[in-house]
């Protein structure tokens, strides 16, 4: 295909390269003089094949021309066609669309009704400037509604659509007469309103939208009565949540997503569930432990943070919502190794793989059995890709494919993440005793002991934490934030670096600060729930109140491992959530060295604090009961 500008062409020119099919597809913004195109305009060329196009004409001067979303022109579309500016319009011809259906949208008044007339049908069949048809290629335009079409030259098509009669030239466009309209597909944006099975998650993504005019992409028309007019108004839909939370272009035709997508039924009852995980608190008041010169424990009562019931209602219902939304959407172009992934066979494929998925929020889905426990922070194991989603082909649509699924199978870790907080960013404050500092130590000893034995080492570790140092021949102890908390029950680890300064281990208490519904709990000392736990002489500590770490160990892999994970609270309940608030309010942990002076020879006080991790729980059928 030959690719010119229509305002070059003059006269005679013009006739004969229509006559003989020399085409231009152009985006320019000039007029097309009528010495170029013809006398008549685009609907005055409409008119005149009336034989064809008399009930596509009778949509056209029936609708008036939209500003925005919500706000119609006083302009007709026929109007806007027999007025200065550019356009192509792919006419219907009589017969092949559904007439009466689109006229009673018209006559209902309503004008999310009439939006439907004008998005689907008349904005489909036409686009800015002029656009012919002659030659072998194939060629994608812009359609007035966004939307992307392609023009096969050879085949005589626009969208698969056969041409009747083209290049009808106008002096202000093209028209070309079609055996069909121009078929209509919604991108995923759209798609979630065409279905009322969809009307729960189309309305509370759809309660972020706000619709915008575009002053600087439209054309301005001439001032009437002292007010500006637009011949061409250009507008635009924005979405903060798909935006900032998904991180998705849903609304854009030039992107690609693969989109699980939930229905009524699937929402509701996931909603359920994700609601008891983000139960929020009248009044938080944030308290701060610390210890006075004198070494004397104190409490230093923080600001309050208050919610009214309506506030309250809100953080529930946004949070639970998002908990369900966020991580819908995924590049369909590409995942691991760029593999896209279009169809269920293809999201099979990854599973029998073993790849990962990465949601556009940022979220990577893992199989079941390759986390390990201490990188969990956006991570979350599936059993089975398919079965997330929906197990079924899904719906094509302009910018992807929709996976509707009457069951969200999504793992409860997306709603409710593993909270991994590293020692130092985690890091409040201090006691007295405790001096601390960032730490960052590679550990890279040619050979190392374990259990006696001497073991060549060849591998390098970095590790980054909070250095507890004594101030003085004393204990030191840190308070640590927790961030993001559910209001639901968590295991909760603690994770030290060995420390091969002293090469000797550590012994320490732990204690937790939280709220209750209506009090706050503060240094309330853990007890040891591993039955595995043994001190540094091997005596057992379960139903203690103290935690030791191993010296250097074989980890899960059979390598070296310089840091130890112990499980300090098992099923440990938050009964309030902190999601979102952690600013200003966040539960405490605060680890504290302890020891006889008997046992100096077997621990050292000084203690490096690699990382807290908390692995949610799944409230079970009874609890939800």
């Amino acid at each position: 295909m030959n690719i010119n500008n229509i305002k070059w062409l003059t006269g005679s020119l013009m006739t004969a390269a229509l006559a003989a099919g020399i085409s231009a597809c152009t985006d320019d913004h000039f007029d097309i003089s009528s010495a170029a195109a013809g006398k008549q305009t685009v609907w005055q060329n409409i008119q005149s094949n009336s034989e064809k196009l008399s009930e596509f004409a009778d949509i056209l001067q029936s609708v008036y021309y939209s500003q925005t979303e919500e706000k119609a022109t006083p302009e007709t579309y026929a109007d806007l066609l027999n007025g200065d500016q550019t356009f192509t319009v792919w006419a219907p011809v009589n017969g092949s669309f559904n007439y009466s259906y689109y006229k009673g949208l018209i006559e209902t008044g309503i004008r999310d009704s009439i939006y439907k007339v004008e998005k689907e049908l008349i904005r489909n069949n036409m686009n800015r400037y002029s656009t012919a048809v002659n030659g072998t290629d194939t060629a994608v335009i812009k359609l007035y509604n966004s939307k992307g079409a392609t023009i096969n030259f050879d085949k005589f098509t626009i969208k698969g659509v056969n041409i009747q009669q083209a290049n009808i030239g106008a002096k202000n466009g093209v028209l070309h007469i079609l055996e069909n309209p121009v078929p209509y597909q919604p991108n995923l944006y759209e798609y979630l309103g065409t279905r009322r099975d969809l009307d729960s998650i189309n309305t509370f993504i759809k309660s972020f939208q706000t619709t915008e005019f575009n002053e600087y992409a439209s054309t301005l028309g001439p001032t009437v009565n002292g007010k500006i007019t637009w011949v061409d108004s250009i507008t635009s839909i924005s979405n903060d949540y798909t935006t900032y939370y998904m991180r998705a272009r849903l609304n854009a035709d030039d992107s690609l997503y693969a989109m699980v997508i939930p229905t009524n039924t699937a929402w509701t009852e996931t909603l359920a569930k994700t609601k008891k995980y983000f139960k929020f608190k009248e009044v938080y008041e944030q308290d701060v432990n610390t210890q006075t010169e004198a070494g004397v424990d104190t409490l230093i009562k923080g600001k309050k943070t208050t919610f009214t019931q309506a506030e309250l209602d809100s953080l529930l219902n946004h949070y639970a919502k998002n908990a369900i939304c966020e991580n819908l959407a995924f590049n369909a172009k590409w995942q691991y190794e760029q593999i896209p992934i279009a169809t269920i066979a293809d999201i099979q494929a990854v599973d029998e793989r073993q790849d990962s998925l990465l949601s556009t929020a940022g979220t990577k889905f893992k199989k079941t059995g390759t986390l390990n426990l201490t990188n969990g922070t956006s991570v979350v194991e599936v059993d089975n890709y398919a079965q997330m989603f929906g197990n079924a082909d899904p719906v094509k649509v302009s910018n992807g494919y929709a996976y509707v699924t009457d069951q969200f199978n999504y793992p409860f870790h997306t709603y409710a993440p593993i909270i991994d907080e590293n020692g130092i960013t985690a890091y409040e404050s201090k006691d007295n005793a405790c001096d601390p500092v960032s730490g960052n130590k590679i550990y890279q000893e040619p050979t190392v002991i374990i259990d006696d034995e001497t073991i060549e080492c060849d591998s390098t570790f970095r590790y980054s934490f909070l250095r507890m140092q004594p101030k003085g021949n004393v204990h030191p102890g840190a308070f640590f934030k927790l961030f993001n908390v559910l209001s639901c029950k968590y295991d909760i680890y603690v994770v030290i670096n060995y420390n091969t300064d002293y090469d000797l281990r550590n012994k320490f208490y732990v204690y937790i600060s939280y709220d209750k519904e209506d009090t706050r709990e503060n240094n309330i000392r853990l007890t040891n729930p591993d039955p595995e736990a043994i001190d540094a002489s091997g005596e057992s500590l379960l139903g203690t109140n103290f935690f030791v770490n191993r010296g250097m160990h074989y980890n899960q892999k059979g390598e070296v491992d310089y840091t130890d994970t112990l499980l300090v609270a098992k099923d440990f309940e938050f009964p309030v959530c902190y999601y979102g608030i952690s600013n200003n309010a966040y539960p405490v942990i605060n680890i504290k060295s302890y020891f006889k002076s008997s046992e100096r020879s077997l621990y050292c006080r000084e203690i490096w604090v690699n990382s807290i991790i908390l692995k949610p729980k799944e409230w079970t059928a009874s609890e939800e009961e």
